[in-house]
């Protein structure tokens, strides 16, 4: 998998790992990595399960509000444009919501549809 995120990032572009990995890998393919000047990165695995019960309590009797992070709402057929715009960093996209057929309609305070 790592070979393949690197033959597909273009030149001095950065491939982001998240997981957990141990151990060495065998055929990997630092040649490439150095060759075109790719930064790997090593993200680590989020430690959900020690802060999930917590947060969802506090999601749920309202004492954090998830909904702050939200700089947009798309809907699916548009989600294909929305990659380019969070590409290019246009807009100031942070973090959508993806609305589909079975979407709610959008919370209070929450970012209205947005047309792409």
């Amino acid at each position: 998998m790592i070979n393949e995120c690197i033959r597909s990032t273009r030149k001095f572009g950065a491939v982001g790992i998240i997981g957990d990995y141990v151990g060495v890998t065998n055929h990997f393919n630092v040649g490439s990595l150095m060759e075109r000047g790719i930064r790997l990165i090593g993200c680590g695995q989020a430690p959900v399960q020690k802060y999930w019960e917590d947060l969802l309590y506090k999601v749920e009797n309202l004492t954090i509000d998830p909904t702050i992070m939200l700089t947009h709402r798309f809907k699916i057929d548009d989600i294909a444009k929305g990659y380019y715009v969070q590409e290019k960093r246009e807009k100031g996209l942070v973090k959508c919501f993806v609305e589909t057929r079975f979407s709610a309609r959008p919370a209070p305070d929450t970012p209205e549809l947005t047309t792409l």
